[in-house]
Formats: structure tokens, sequence, C-alpha cells
């Protein structure tokens, strides 16, 4: 499966930001990436796959998470944004205008006004302008049913000047551009007007002024051609296919047979089974995209754990897990080790880490510091090991483990399991056990689970692994109100900007937050993200304190556990395009999805045959 695509369908929230109001008419084929819309011989159909296992359906509705479009992450191929933002970059490079040319905000960030591209069609051949974005804000406004990508609540209708639409919002929404910008898919005005009346209506002819349009559908393959009147000019492919392929296994069978081009999930073991088979056509890029973490079910019950509701022997789950272990052998090297208890997107988030250096790198990516010696080693801080933090908290160490006080040594002794007190850590005679809850299906988080599972059994912890069935079975358990869950592996909302994650993490008045879910609430933490929200970004001296006030709440209080830095999945074949973003050349999240599908389709160049 694909994380985003997942994400997108449960409501999550997904942000990016850019600097504001400069100004861009480029054309998509115009871009730096170096693709040319000019081209006059169309490539071969290049044959993409956003995620895995979605049943398809003939329904194209962009605000129906159940249609086809939604579920496999191609709204944006029909249906454009306003602006193609780059998730892995927080500057103005990483913002191209779309649809829209411009944006600046008045009335303290509460007002939104967006200069709209002229000469656009869509198509169906018919004229697209100002009035289409005010009616698709405002089908969003008043449908709550159809807001699945999070716009903000408006206080008022979009009102329509010129080629300008001024966007009127409850409250300031300077970290909010993604949603309303980036992910809100500009619909037709009377299309809009079908999706007030019927949030879930089937539209089996989707139209927009995205660079294709449907060519022909069926239960196994979806083709997309150029659509005839695209104002950036010719698509370089011929013919865009969308294959439904049920498993990770069949997209990478796929890939190898050359009947895929590109993937956006996790094929196993990527380098021996389709890299290394041809270095210089085969690759995969995993950009970091997220932070993975361990989140503690903190509502009253929690499920029947003990011990989780402790910030302190959160900590010390933290530091004994083997975050190596877990991104080598669980992630196969594809998602590297979180190494700072901030939460920070690494390294493309260091900016906003304290210049102290206490949150860089406080992590031991190899587990429980096992003395004082290898904590200054690892340049890591002294007495941050299970021994010391659960010890000065009122826990009793296993009667099995021993402690050298001369050189500050933890010895594990044998491993805790439920009714074991010997060898497991006890406060008030209750141990620390809690259960690991992922899906089976999901095999990469399921192996993360069971080694963090047998590492804590081994520092003293009675942990065990619950397994969900599938990815209906986990979600529907983790949005329980039974809250009969008690910690599980997921990965975070992403984005360039802090705000995103921390927003979602900490944030429970919006019911889609990981925060509502996990019944993590933190007054300090409401403050910040208030604060965060009606500061301009581009106020780095405002901004950057804020962001360190909610580093220290992730740190302290260990609301969640960071893991690894989740991968935005990317595999291709550069046999029959080139152009591709990767490490050299990182021009745009390279995953093979909303929103930035299109505006990569657009800068590859098809090989000279």
């Amino acid at each position: 499966m694909n994380r985003r695509a997942l994400i997108g369908l449960l409501g999550v929230t997904v942000l990016a930001v850019a600097a504001c109001g400069s100004s861009s008419t480029s054309s998509p084929g115009a871009s730096s990436a170096g693709a040319s819309s000019s081209t006059t011989t169309a490539g071969p159909p290049l044959i993409a796959e956003p995620t895995t296992g979605v049943t398809f359906s003939d329904d194209f509705n962009p605000d129906d998470g159940n249609s086809v479009a939604a579920q496999m992450g191609t709204r944006s191929m029909v249906n454009e944004p306003l602006i193609e933002f780059d998730q892995l970059d927080p500057t103005v490079s990483g913002t191209h205008y779309w649809l829209a040319t411009a944006y600046s905000f008045q009335n303290g960030g509460k007002d939104l006004q967006v200069t709209i591209r002229k000469n656009v069609k869509f198509n169906d051949g018919s004229a697209f302008g100002p009035a289409d974005v005010a009616a698709t804000f405002n089908m969003l406004m008043n449908t709550v049913k159809a807001n699945i990508t999070g716009v903000p609540a408006q206080s008022a209708a979009p009102t329509v000047s010129g080629d300008t639409v001024t966007l009127h919002f409850a409250a300031a929404q300077y970290t909010s551009l993604f949603e309303v910008l980036g992910t809100t898919y500009i619909l037709k005005a009377s299309v809009a007007s079908q999706i007030a009346a019927n949030p879930k209506i089937a539209i089996t002819n989707p139209i927009g002024t995205g660079p294709f349009m449907l060519d022909s559908y069926s239960s196994s393959l979806i083709k997309w051609k150029p659509n005839p009147y695209y104002w950036g000019g010719k698509p370089p492919e011929s013919e865009i296919e969308t294959p439904s392929l049920a498993t990770n296994s069949a997209a990478s069978d796929a890939l190898v047979s050359g009947q895929l081009d590109w993937a956006g999930n996790d094929i196993p073991n990527v380098y021996s089974s389709f890299v290394d088979l041809d270095p210089q056509t085969n690759h995969a890029w995993f950009a970091s995209g997220n932070t993975v973490t361990l989140q503690f079910n903190q509502n009253p019950g929690n499920g029947g754990a003990t011990g989780i509701g402790d910030a302190q022997v959160r900590k010390a789950i933290s530091y004994g897990i083997n975050r190596n272990a877990v991104s080598l052998l669980g992630e196969s090297g594809y998602e590297t080790a979180a190494s700072s208890s901030s939460g920070l997107i690494l390294p493309a988030q260091k900016a906003y880490l304290p210049s102290s250096g206490s949150l860089t790198a406080d992590l031991s990516t190899a587990g429980n510091v096992p003395d004082a010696a290898t904590a200054k080693a690892d340049n890591l801080p002294t007495g941050d090991d299970v021994y010391d933090i659960l010890t000065k908290d009122g826990y009793t160490a296993p009667t099995s483990s021993s402690y050298n006080s001369s050189t500050g040594t933890y010895t594990p002794g044998g491993n805790c399991t439920s009714n074991s007190a010997t060898n497991c850590w006890e406060k008030g005679g209750q141990d620390i056990s809690f259960s690991v809850y992922d899906p089976v299906a999901f095999t990469d988080k399921w192996e993360d689970a069971a080694l963090i599972s047998q590492e804590l059994q081994a520092l003293g912890m009675d942990v065990t692994t619950k397994a969900a069935q599938g990815d209906s079975d986990w979600y529907a358990g983790y949005f329980s109100s039974t809250t009969d869950w008690q910690t599980l592996l997921i990965w975070g909302a992403g984005g360039s900007l802090p705000y995103i994650q921390y927003e979602n993490w900490l944030d429970p008045t919006i019911k889609s937050n990981a925060a509502a879910y996990t019944g993590v609430s933190i007054p300090a933490a409401a403050q910040a993200l208030t604060q965060y929200a009606s500061t301009d970004p581009s106020d780095t001296a405002a901004v950057n304190p804020i962001v360190q006030s909610l580093e220290t709440i992730m740190s302290t209080q260990v609301p969640y556990v960071p893991v690894v830095y989740g991968a935005d999945w990317n595999v291709y074949s550069s046999a029959k395009y080139t152009g591709w973003p990767d490490q050299s050349h990182p021009y745009m999240n390279p995953t093979p999805s909303d929103p930035e599908m299109p505006y990569i389709l657009m800068q590859l160049k098809p090989v000279a045959s």
C-alpha cells in the first residue's frame, strides 16, 4: 500500500507551505526540471501504479474517498491543484504555480487572495476561470462529506474580482497552504454543484484542466490520454496506464517483466529483485517524507495497557528501541533510523533544531545505551538509558538483572512476559505491559512490531504483538471508541513544515488527527500550535522559538516515539523516459500519486528510439 494514498482517504491532515506572494506564470513543461512541453512526437505509453490493493470502481469523483481516483491517487491527472508544492522543499524553489499564478494573505492571514491563470480550458473544451475555483471552495465549505482533504473552515463564501478569488477563513491559515492550494482539486462549477447535491455521486467521465483525461476504464486497467486543450502544452507521454495490482509482490513482478514503469509502494528486496538487474535503467529513490512513530493509547482504559500513561516510561521505551534493527531488518534499509526525539523529519527540517544541539542525534539508534562511556562516545546524554530513567521514576528493576554503578552498565536478565514479575520492571504492583497493534498484511510494519517487542522484552518490559488481519481491521481498531488497542506503529503526516506533523500529533480538536485517536491533550502544545498557525512562516525569528517549544514537548512528554523516517515510495524505470526526480536532482516529491504526479509527468522526456 502507499502510505500517502491512505492518509488522503482517512482525512489525516497533510500540509506544506512555501514563501508567500511571489508570482510565476511558467507552464509545466518550462520547469527547471528540464522537460519540454513542445515535444512534437509523444513517447510510448507509461505504466504507473500509485498503490496496490485497490479494488477498481468506475467512479472518478475527486471528493469521494471511496472513488478509484481518490484511492489510487490519480485525481490530479484530471483535476489539478492551484499550486504544485514540493513537500520535501519548503523554500521558494519548491513552489510551482499551477492553476494559480500568485497568492497573498490579508486580514492577518484569514483572507487568502489567489490570482487565477488565464487562457485555461477544461478537457471538454469549455473555458476555465475564477468562478470555477470559487464554486469548488464554496462546495467544500457547505459539503462536509466532500471535504476529504481538510480545507480549513471558511467564514464566508469566496469572492471573485477580475482574475482573483479571495478565500475567507475563520482563522489564520499561514500553515495550511498545502491543504488549500496544494490538495484542493479544482472542479468545473457545474460538477461542483453536482457534488454539493450528492457528495457520493459516481463520476464516470471526469472533467478537469489536467494534462490527461480518461480514455477507457476496466476493472483491471485505466487508460488516460492527453488533454488536447491542456494549458501547459502537449504532455510528453502518448498515454498513461494505471493497472490494478493486488500486492506489492505483484508490483515487483510487473516491474521486472517490463509491465510497469513507475511504482509507488514498498517493493520487496527492491535492489536485488529490480535495481541490480539493470542499474542503468532500474532505479529506486525513497525520500524521507514523514516520521514513523510508536503511538500510545492514552484514552481512559487505554486498552488495558499498564505503564504507558507515564511519560518517563514512554521515554524509557523510546531509549530501548533499536532503531537500526527496525530500519535494516523491518524496513529493508529503505527507511532510516530516527535520531531526534523532537519528531522532526531529518535532515530536511534540521534548520528548526535548537542551535545548542540538545535535540540533534539525542536518540540512540542502536537501542538502550549500556553505559555512560558508550553514551559519551555516541554523543548522547548520560543518564538517558532504560535503567536510569525507570529507577528515577520509582520502578524496581527485574531481579534477574544487574547494574554496575561504577561503570553505569545495566545488564538485563531474561525476557519479561506476563505474570513474570522477577523479570519485569515493576511499580505499585504493576509491570510495564502493552501490545503493539499492526496489520500482518503490512509485512514491514509487522516485522517492526515484532522487533520492538523482542527488544523491550529483553530489557524487562512485557511487550507483545497484536495482529490486525488487514488495514480495514487496523483502522477500525485505531478509530475505535472502545479503545481496545494499546500501541501501534504508523506513519506521520509528513510535509515540509514541522507544523504539519505536530498539529496531527498534538491537536485533538480535529477529529481526524492522531491526537484525537490517541487521547493526547497537552495545553502547552495547543497554545504553541495556535501561535504557530497565526505566525507568518517567513518570520523565522518568531517561528523558530514556537517550533522548539513543540520539540521540547515531544522530547520531554514523549506523546509519540520517533522510530524511523518514513519513505515516500518511488521505484521506476528510465528505459522509456528520462528526467525523473532523484537524489541528485530532487525537484519534486517523487511518489507517483496526488498531487505531484502530473508535475513529474510533464517533466519527463521520451528516450530516443
